[in-house]
C-alpha cells in the first residue's frame, strides 16, 4: 500500500516517464529531448523539500533505469556481424598482423581468400574498402592488429567488449568533470545524457572507435594544464585526425610543457608503429595516401555530414561550383573565429569556450565528418553548461542540443558555434535584451 497520494502520483509519474522513454526510444526517438529536459529539471530538483523532491527523484530514477534498459535492448538488438564498421577495422587488422601492406588494396584482395567472413562484402564495400585500403595513419593499426589475431566471432567480442568499457570510461570521466560536487543524482543524470544521446546509439550500431576518441578528450579536458594532456590529444589525433584542432588550444592556453610532451608522444607513438610495422607504410600514407583512392559517394552519400558533403549533395552537377564554395566558406569560418579567438585571447574564463569552437570548426571543415561524429561534442555540451547559472537556460540549452543533434552534424555545429559566441558576448546581448523588455514595459 502506498503511504500517501503523493506517492502514488510520483509512482504513476515513475511509470508514464520509464513506459514512454521506453516507447520513443524505440519507434520515435526526436522525442527524447522531452524526457532529457524532464530529467535535467529533475536533477537540479533532486535535493528539494516536499512534493517536489518526491516527483524529481521518481522522475530521474525513471529516466535513469529506462535509459539503461532502452540501451541495453538496442545494444543487444544491434550485436552482430556487418559489414560497416566492424568488418573494415577486422580487414586492416588482419592486413597489420600478417604483415601485409595495409595500405595495397592487392592485399586485402589476397586476405579475403585466406579468412572467413560470415556475411557477405557487397559492392560498395568493396569499392569504399577493399578498393581503398586503410584509411588511418600507421600508429591507429597498433589498436586494430588486435582484431587481427582472433576469428571473426571472436574479434567482434573483443571489439564490443572495448567499445562499452570506453563509454564506460567516458561516463565516470562525465560524472568526475562536470559532476564531481554531485553523488546519486550526478551519476543518474551522466548515465541519462551519454546514453540517451542519438550519435550513442549510432556508435553502438557501426561499432565505431568513437567511445575511444571521446574517452581520450575527456581526459585532456580534464588535464588540459597537466603535461598529461598532451599525451591524451597525440592518441586522440592517431584515432580521428580532427582532434588536431586541438593542439591550437594548447597554444591559445601557452601551455608550453603539454605542447612538448604532445610532440614526443607522436614522436614516441610513430616510432612504435615503424618498429612493428616498419617505415614504408609511413612513406606510402603521405606519399600515396589511400584517401585519394576514395570513390566520390563517400562524399555524398547521407552519412556523411562535412559541410563539403552537404554542398556535393546541394549541387549534384557542379561539383567544381561546391569545391570553390566549401574553400571560401571554410576560409571565412577560420578567419572569422579565429580573429575572435585572438581578440578575446587574454581572457582566461573564455578558454573553454574556445574549446567548444575550435572543435566545432574543425567538424563542419572535416570532409568526412559522419552522422554519429556529434558524439564528441558530448564534452561541449557540458562545458557549456558551466556557464550557465540559471537551471531554465541550462535546460534550455540541453533540450535544443539534443534536438539539433537530429538534424545533423552540421547544424549542431553551428548552433554550437551561435551559442559559444553568445556566450563570450553575454553582456552585449543582455544589454540589447534589456533594452528591448525595457522598451516593451514603458510602451515605446
Amino acid at each position: 500500500m502506498f503511504t500517501s497520494r503523493q506517492n502514488f502520483g510520483a509512482l504513476a509519474l515513475g511509470m508514464i516517464l520509464f513506459l514512454g522513454f521506453g516507447y520513443f526510444s524505440l519507434f520515435a526517438g526526436s522525442f527524447l529531448p522531452v524526457f532529457l529536459l524532464i530529467a535535467y529539471i529533475s536533477y537540479h530538483k533532486f535535493n528539494s523539500d516536499g512534493n517536489i523532491r518526491i516527483y524529481s527523484r521518481m522522475a530521474l530514477v525513471s529516466v535513469f533505469i529506462a535509459s539503461i534498459v532502452a540501451f541495453a535492448a538496442f545494444s543487444y538488438k544491434s550485436y552482430g556481424p556487418r559489414d560497416w564498421d566492424f568488418t573494415c577495422f577486422f580487414l586492416y587488422g588482419n592486413v597489420a598482423a600478417k604483415g601485409m601492406n595495409f595500405y595495397s588494396p592487392n592485399d586485402y584482395y589476397l586476405l579475403l581468400k585466406t579468412i572467413d567472413i560470415p556475411i557477405a562484402l557487397n559492392s560498395g564495400f568493396i569499392r569504399e574498402v577493399v578498393d581503398v585500403g586503410c584509411p588511418y595513419p600507421p600508429p591507429t593499426l597498433l589498436l586494430f592488429s588486435i582484431l587481427g589475431f582472433f576469428s571473426y566471432n571472436t574479434a567482434l567480442i573483443i571489439w564490443t567488449i572495448i567499445i562499452n568499457l570506453f563509454l564506460v570510461g567516458s561516463i565516470a570521466l562525465v560524472k568526475n568533470i562536470f559532476f564531481e560536487k554531485k553523488g546519486l543524482d550526478g551519476i543518474m543524470i551522466s548515465v541519462i545524457l551519454v546514453l540517451s544521446f542519438q550519435s550513442t546509439l549510432t556508435t553502438v550500431f557501426y561499432s565505431q572507435i568513437l567511445f575511444l576518441l571521446l574517452f581520450f578528450l575527456l581526459l585532456f579536458y580534464k588535464y588540459r594544464s597537466s603535461p598529461w594532456s598532451g599525451l591524451f590529444l597525440a592518441i586522440a589525433i592517431f584515432l580521428k585526425p580532427f582532434a588536431v584542432v586541438l593542439f591550437f588550444y594548447l597554444i591559445i592556453k601557452r601551455e608550453k610543457k603539454p605542447i612538448f610532451f604532445f610532440i614526443i608522444s607522436c614522436l614516441a607513438i610513430c616510432l612504435v608503429a615503424a618498429l612493428i610495422f616498419g617505415f614504408q607504410p609511413f612513406m606510402e600514407y603521405v606519399l600515396n595516401n589511400p584517401n585519394q583512392r576514395a570513390p566520390g559517394t563517400l562524399f555524398t552519400e547521407s552519412t556523411n555530414q562535412s559541410l563539403l558533403a552537404e554542398l556535393f549533395r546541394n549541387l549534384p552537377g557542379n561539383k567544381s561550383l561546391a569545391k570553390i564554395i566549401y574553400y571560401a566558406v571554410s576560409l571565412s569560418i577560420v578567419m572569422l573565429f579565429g580573429i575572435l579567438i585572438y581578440l578575446r585571447r587574454n581572457q582566461k574564463d573564455m578558454f573553454d569556450l574556445f574549446f567548444v569552437i575550435l572543435l566545432s570548426v574543425a567538424l563542419i571543415i572535416y570532409p568526412s565528418g559522419q552522422y554519429n561524429y556529434p558524439e564528441v561534442h558530448l564534452i561541449s555540451i557540458f562545458i557549456l553548461l558551466n556557464y550557465l547559472k540559471r537551471v531554465d537556460t541550462s535546460a534550455t540549452l540541453i533540450f535544443l542540443f539534443y534536438l539539433v543533434s537530429y538534424a545533423g552534424l552540421l547544424y549542431l555545429n553551428i548552433f554550437l558555434l551561435l551559442f559559444s559566441v553568445l556566450l563570450i558576448n553575454k553582456e552585449k546581448f543582455a544589454l540589447i535584451y534589456y533594452d528591448i523588455s525595457h522598451s516593451l514595459k514603458s510602451g515605446t
